[in-house]
């Protein structure tokens, strides 16, 4: 059953029915292309949370918001796990903000990053052994 669409004035107020968000949109299209569904909803929440958690234009851009998720779900549906990675990465970090451990906040292009990468990376390598 597809939603019905959203009239063009709510849109411009950025008021949706239940189910016709942009995310949710992006998940069904995701869906109807073969991706796995636990994949779509990490692109769907990842969207949402670009969204309602004002990422910068850059993180926005790549978690879909600049045309429609095509470019996410291409890399997803060609790369999932390396993809998934870094989306699992952008989400744990709150779009570059937060440190995944201590909370403590950052600039998206602070330095810190690529060292606290590599730290998140060898546990979750350990994570998936265990």
């Amino acid at each position: 059953m597809n939603p019905p669409p959203v009239p063009a004035n709510l849109r411009s107020l950025r008021f949706f029915a239940p189910g016709c968000w942009p995310w949710d949109h992006w998940e069904r299209l995701a869906l109807k292309h073969g991706l796995a569904a636990a994949l779509a909803s990490l692109g769907r929440s990842l969207m949402r949370e670009a969204d309602q958690h004002g990422w910068c234009e850059r993180l926005r851009a790549e978690c879909g918001w600049n045309d429609d998720g095509r470019a996410m779900l291409a890399r997803l549906l060609t790369h999932p796990r390396r993809t998934a990675a870094r989306l699992e990465w952008l989400y744990a970090t709150d779009g570059l903000r937060f440190d995944p451990w201590e909370r403590n906040e950052y600039y998206e292009d602070s330095p810190c990053w690529k060292g606290m990468r590599q730290r998140w990376n060898r546990e979750q390598a350990k994570e998936a052994r265990i």
